[in-house]
């Protein structure tokens, strides 16, 4: 057994996710910020940390988690062995590590995520925890399961686990991305360091990044070798274009590199995003409509100015327009800020299409719920990326012809943000059409209605709320 002494100093945010106590954490920064180094020694400072059995060892199993084995075997692998020699011996046969210092006797196994067979694999084990290798590049849909593996390991004669849980290290994901609402929006029992940008005074790692022979003897916190670490973070800012900058080296969400947003040239958050947006009184208020069985409704408004007021939205995941009707659209429509006026809805016109198992179709289905409901004038994809590009590039007075309500649009904004983009080809050219995604359902909703809010449709469709009503005739029974 090795009794040779470790010394690692983490730097600042890396030193709070390896003291946090929570049973997911993820470190967060740019490349080359230290974050795998400190997963090694936290994984290594948990088995450590183990009770001791009743026969005296400590025992520990941990999974390590990444996209493919190549990687695993380039980095993981690599720095393990890197960092502890003598302590990890690697078992190819078995894709396992195993760390054996003083009484601690842990295993590490690397799982690669390129098969079905692979997840199977993971999804069967006993572990004390797991550590997730560039989170990002990991479907965000395996952590549930993936947390009911955890803390299963040690058990019976082995002990029960002193500390269990999942740890993650990653780079910034894409707006709008699952890890995006992961980490923005973390649950009681994640928590999420983000370290500062790699071209800010307060850098993390730069005594250790692009270090030379005259550079690498110096005092950690040497001025010249302090420098030397910033010219790395300097360079890629130079060499890289700005989306990945955003993400990579300034670690900030932002869009993603691999497409282009829709509305990338056209939306301005901080010209068209307003807080607490007020529908106006009386007015009609206008839905656009998805449907499908993600169907997705935005709750819009013209105002007297004439400008589109994005007021809400009412987002729906894998169930049927008549459940979206009445457990989220019409319970949002009886909010006091909407309640008696008049509402009509946009749909996709592909809604007037009957299902092949019944004779009704969508549009049946939303005057089945007493919505006045109409198809919009087309949805080819053109005309309907160009009725929302019309209000986004439109100005009332010196204010947007669009307004969208903050902290009640936050799919919509992701969406607008990146995640509602053109994809890359294998030439490196955007498709001439936007992805089908989590995020294109919300914006299409938005598109319908603009569509219809910028025509003269709208007058029309008001009329119908004004009407006159007949007064019935007179009964001759009244007359005796």
């Amino acid at each position: 057994m090795s009794t040779q002494t470790l010394d690692y100093v983490p730097p600042d945010t890396l030193e709070q996710f390896m003291l946090s106590e929570a049973f997911f954490r993820i470190a967060a920064g740019p490349v080359g910020s230290g974050k795998t180094t400190s997963c090694i020694f936290e994984l290594l400072r948990r088995s450590m940390q183990q009770a001791q059995a009743p026969d005296g060892f400590r025992y520990t199993r941990w999974a390590i988690v990444r996209q493919t084995l190549q990687q695993l075997k380039t980095t993981v692998l690599r720095d393990i062995m890197q960092w502890l020699p003598g302590i990890a011996q690697w078992r190819v046969s078995e894709s396992t590590i195993y760390i054996r210092i003083g009484d601690v006797i842990s295993e590490w196994i690397l799982i690669p995520l390129e098969d079905p067979e692979d997840q199977r694999r993971l999804l069967s084990m006993n572990l004390t925890g797991a550590w997730i290798s560039e989170g990002i590049e990991i479907d965000a849909e395996l952590i549930p399961p993936l947390q009911g593996r955890i803390g299963r390991f040690p058990y019976g004669t082995f002990g029960v686990p002193t500390w269990s849980g999942i740890i993650c290290d990653t780079n910034m994901p894409p707006e709008g991305s699952p890890w995006h609402a992961i980490m923005s929006q973390p649950g009681g029992d994640t928590q999420v360091f983000i370290q500062p940008s790699g071209l800010s005074a307060h850098a993390e790692n730069l005594p250790y990044l692009l270090q030379t022979a005259d550079t690498i003897d110096l005092a950690i916190d040497h001025p010249l070798r302090i420098a030397q670490g910033r010219k790395y973070y300097e360079r890629l800012a130079r060499n890289q274009n700005e989306a990945w900058v955003t993400r990579y080296v300034r670690a900030e969400y932002g869009p993603d590199p691999s497409g282009t947003a829709v509305y990338s040239s056209t939306f301005r958050p901080t010209f068209h995003v307003v807080d607490n947006l007020e529908p106006t009184p009386g007015g009609l208020i206008l839905i656009g409509q998805d449907f499908g069985r993600d169907p997705c409704s935005m709750i819009t408004q013209m105002d007297y100015q004439g400008r589109l007021l994005v007021l809400d939205e009412v987002p729906a995941d894998d169930i049927g327009l008549d459940l979206h009707c009445r457990m989220f659209l019409k319970p949002k429509l009886l909010d006091l800020r909407y309640l008696g006026r008049p509402v009509a809805v946009i749909g996709d016109p592909s809604g007037i299409a009957k299902s092949s198992v019944f004779e009704h179709t969508s549009f049946d289905v939303l005057k089945q719920h007493g919505f006045v409901a109409y198809p919009a004038p087309t949805n080819d994809l053109d005309p309907r990326i160009r009725s929302l590009e019309g209000f986004f590039l439109g100005s009332i007075g010196a204010g947007p012809a669009i307004m969208i309500d903050r902290s009640r649009c936050p799919t919509l904004l992701r969406a607008l943000n990146g995640g509602y983009r053109f994809a890359m080809n294998a030439r490196g050219e955007a498709n001439p059409t936007p992805v089908k995604n989590n995020h294109s359902h919300i914006v299409e909703a938005l598109q319908y209605a603009a569509l219809v809010a910028g025509s003269g449709a709208i007058a029309y469709i008001g009329k119908r709320f004004n009407r006159p009503q007949r007064k019935p005739a007179p009964s001759p029974a009244g007359w005796t």
